[in-house]
């Protein structure tokens, strides 16, 4: 018959009335019992109902888009995988309506309380959506995106009759011909050509058939000039990006006349060879928009060229109907359902509390607590015993592994992410610990046979040891991660970048360990039945790493669906990116420096319920199992 370890326990008086009190009953249910089912409705509460009341009110406002698919339909057609033109044309609209607010000094488009909204119908149909805080607002915000959108769709048509009005002049060109003198159209065309003010997304090539503005409609002229203003508007843009460059290199913020800012633009340029190559490319850039822009005028002025949105034709506008009350916000049925989340939860886990019987198993827990020290500390000096290094091992360790990575990722393989070895050993620490955790759990009971065999204790001990013991290693690893993340910022931006998120370190350890606690106990249960689970789970291990976003950001996966599913279905992934957000930032490229911030409540709680589900389960299968340990063993 097995032995029972014996405590040195102190039987607190106090204690035992605590524990007392907890358990007693009040009506069906013991006292911890309904605080955990207050808990559970506090809680959900708490998460649900602030974002409830806080969402704006909102007004929408739904204009549409018809156009001819005779003319129009290749706008459908792929043009990269997952992308079709009609997709660039609202990506495009949804661009200039923000170019067009920023000149008016307005930063609001964009916002969830101010935006624009394309929604795509049967082919040759879309709503557009305005979302504003007010009526008016909404109307002309779907409106003005209604209208842009036409004016891109139309100048997706003129791109190609442009293609092959500039390759008709080009095979004139290779052929030694030249316009008449008094087709002024032409000759504009050519110095389009000349200066390569129109790149399309295919190169231009010669045209033997002839296409003139003579042969044209009239909204084919419309398409040619809504394509022209569309590549104006890229230049006008490029112009100033490249301005604002050519002002951080010479100091030239703030001159407002011309002749002086240009003045020291050229004296800068004599001596700084990137503000000389910068300012070659503006001034090329300018002489490439002076030629859109004359053609512009000309097919306006000479050629009757007319935009009007709402004309009925081939491509036009049906405006919005000014909303006349705000959508609804549904307050009170969310929040009776949060409530109602909150209690499923409680009752969930007042269930499995009485399948299991949680808190007896705590007190029993609590009372092995010094059992539980002396084997995570055994594990400790067994590890680094005979060690020359000893402690040292913890720092060494992934610090080799972190340098493999930068060589690797920073050298061989480049992949332009700010700060990179800070980037590393934020997720390859806790990635350590949760590859330690997994495999020493899955091996606790088979590698502490004889001790299950002979010793009465509870057998959850042996599991808890095991994600104890790599927890503790995993905290005695941080200082070399907080060292790296000095010298790094210290030699890369001069001064230390760290932020008070940092104090969420605990909550994310906590989150993580509960996670493991649940994976040991249910490995450690399997491996005793099915030894297979104990090679099984390397293989495993090593496939986890790659879904797991340790050495790239989820950012890469470019379908933002595949990375929501790397999310739920990978809860460590989300761990991982608590611990670079509150540590290194948010991931930017080389020459950006990540601000560090706080994980949504969202994203926490999600990871939080995924993590007391898993160690539940763990747990359940532990306890259904333990008492057959012996006999298998």
């Amino acid at each position: 018959m097995a032995n029972t370890i014996k405590q040195p326990l102190k039987q607190a008086t106090g204690w035992s009335a605590v524990g007392a009190a907890l358990t007693a009953r009040r009506g069906a249910l013991a006292l911890y019992q309904w605080l955990w089912l207050i808990l559970c409705i506090a809680g959900a509460l708490s998460v649900a109902v602030p974002p409830i009341l806080a969402r704006p009110i909102l007004y929408y406002a739904d204009a549409t888009v018809q156009f001819d698919l005779k003319r129009y339909g290749p706008i459908y057609q792929p043009v990269a995988p997952n992308l079709t033109g009609i997709d660039i044309a609202m990506t495009d609209a949804t661009e200039a309506l923000r170019l067009d607010a920023l000149a008016r000094a307005d930063v609001r488009l964009g916002r969830p309380d101010f935006r624009v909204a394309y929604l795509p119908q049967t082919p040759g149909e879309v709503i557009v959506r305005g979302i504003a805080g007010n009526a008016v607002e909404a109307k002309a915000l779907a409106d003005a995106g209604a209208a842009e959108l036409v004016r891109q769709i139309r100048a997706a048509g003129g791109r190609e009759i442009l293609r092959n009005m500039l390759g008709w002049q080009l095979w004139q060109a290779l052929n030694g011909q030249t316009p008449a003198p008094n087709d002024r159209f032409a000759w504009l065309l050519r110095d389009i050509l000349r200066l390569e003010a129109l790149p399309l997304s295919r190169p231009i090539e010669p045209f033997s058939t002839p296409r003139t503005l003579a042969e044209l409609s009239g909204e084919e002229i419309s398409d040619v000039t809504r394509a022209l203003e569309s590549r104006y508007d890229l230049w006008r843009f490029a112009i100033n990006t490249r301005d604002a460059t050519l002002d951080a290199l010479c100091a030239s913020t703030g001159l407002t006349d011309t002749a002086t800012r240009e003045a020291v633009l050229q004296t800068c340029a004599a001596n700084n060879p990137a503000a000389a190559a910068e300012l070659a490319a503006r001034d090329r850039t300018i002489a490439q928009l002076r030629a859109i822009e004359a053609a512009i005028q000309f097919l306006i002025r000479d050629a009757g060229a007319r935009f009007d949105a709402d004309q009925v034709s081939a491509a036009f506008r049906v405006s919005a109907a000014l909303p006349t009350a705000p959508e609804p916000r549904y307050e009170l049925p969310l929040i009776a359902l949060a409530a109602l989340v909150g209690t499923m939860l409680g009752v969930g886990g007042i269930a499995f509390d009485r399948s299991v019987g949680v808190l007896p198993k705590l007190q029993e827990l609590w009372q092995y607590r010094e059992l539980i020290r002396n084997l995570v500390l055994r594990d400790l000096r067994a590890r680094y015993k005979g060690s020359t290094l000893g402690y040292l091992w913890t720092q060494i360790a992934p610090l080799g592994m972190m340098m493999v990575y930068v060589i690797v990722f920073s050298f061989l393989l480049p992949n332009g992410i700010a700060m990179f070895p800070v980037f590393v050993i934020v997720g390859l620490l806790p990635w350590n610990y949760t590859a330690e955790a997994v495999l020493s759990g899955t091996r606790s009971i088979i590698d502490n046979a004889a001790l299950v065999k002979k010793v009465y204790f509870p057998r959850e001990v042996l599991p808890l040891v095991a994600v104890g013991s790599s927890l503790l290693n995993f905290v005695l690893s941080l200082p070399m991660m907080f060292l790296v993340i000095v010298i790094v910022q210290l030699t890369t931006l001069g001064r230390l970048n760290l932020s008070w998120s940092i104090v969420y370190l605990p909550v994310i350890m906590a989150l993580q360990t509960i996670f493991l606690t649940g994976l040991a106990l249910l490995l450690g249960a399997g491996a005793v039945f099915f030894r297979d689970v104990v090679h099984l789970i390397g293989i495993v291990i090593n496939i986890w790493f790659f879904l797991t976003p340790i050495i790239y950001p989820l950012s890469t996966i470019s379908d933002g669906v595949a990375a929501r599913v790397i999310r739920w279905l990978n809860p460590l992934a989300s761990i991982i990116e608590f611990y670079r957000e509150i540590i290194y930032g948010n991931t930017v490229p080389v020459g950006l420096i990540p601000t560090p911030g706080v994980p949504a409540l969202g994203a926490l709680l999600r990871v939080g319920v995924t993590a007391l589900i898993v160690l539940a389960v763990g747990y359940w299968v532990f306890q259904r199992t333990s008492r057959h340990f012996g006999e298998e063993l």
